[in-house]
């Protein structure tokens, strides 16, 4: 998927702004004619058509949209691109976090399958100190049976690293919904 266009007929476009780079992107893809696997990224200037993507889009697997000003230019080491990235709520079990019980710094989420088990679905951000301890207020101790004592988690995609965690409590007590029994 092209976004951006560096070089050009071995000549260097960076100095171009990023208007005039994509323009020279999409007369590249007509002039060539490209088609699959050759792809150009969807582009916008309208807010109603990043909108509809971010409300849309994100089924399909849309983190975000990145955004870039038109009239700047490509600087080696120098962050011009921005992302706004889709945000989307649901409902989950803390089964494990990181970081110190007195502060933990992120929360290891799990919600039920159809047969009654704990299964990880995600990780949050990490979480501001201040959120850290109002958290950990919350959160028990799990006993030898939690149903990821002798999980190991990646640290990060295509991180050989594993994550510290701790398991805590993932037993609704009064204030969720109880796992479907077994």
């Amino acid at each position: 998927m092209a976004f951006d266009l560096l070089r050009l007929s071995g000549t260097d476009t960076m100095g171009l702004t990023y208007r005039r780079r994509s323009a020279a992107l999409e007369a590249l893809f007509t002039d060539r004619q490209l088609t699959a696997p050759w792809v150009l990224c969807p582009s916008t200037t309208d807010p109603a058509t990043v909108r509809e993507w971010l409300t849309n889009w994100t089924a399909v697997g849309l983190e975000g949209v990145v955004y870039k000003r038109l009239e700047g230019r490509c600087e080696p080491s120098v962050r011009g691109w921005r992302k706004h990235k889709a945000r989307e709520t649901q409902d989950a079990i803390v089964g494990a976090f990181t970081g110190s019980p007195a502060a933990p710094r992120t929360l290891l989420l799990g919600r039920y399958d159809t047969d009654g088990r704990l299964r990880y679905v995600g990780r949050s951000t990490t979480l501001p100190q201040t959120a850290g301890r109002a958290v950990a207020a919350l959160l028990t101790p799990a006993g030898d049976d939690h149903p990821w004592a002798a999980w190991t988690f990646s640290a990060g995609w295509g991180s050989r690293e594993s994550l510290h965690v701790r398991c805590c409590d993932h037993r609704c007590e009064g204030w969720c919904r109880a796992p479907p029994s077994q």
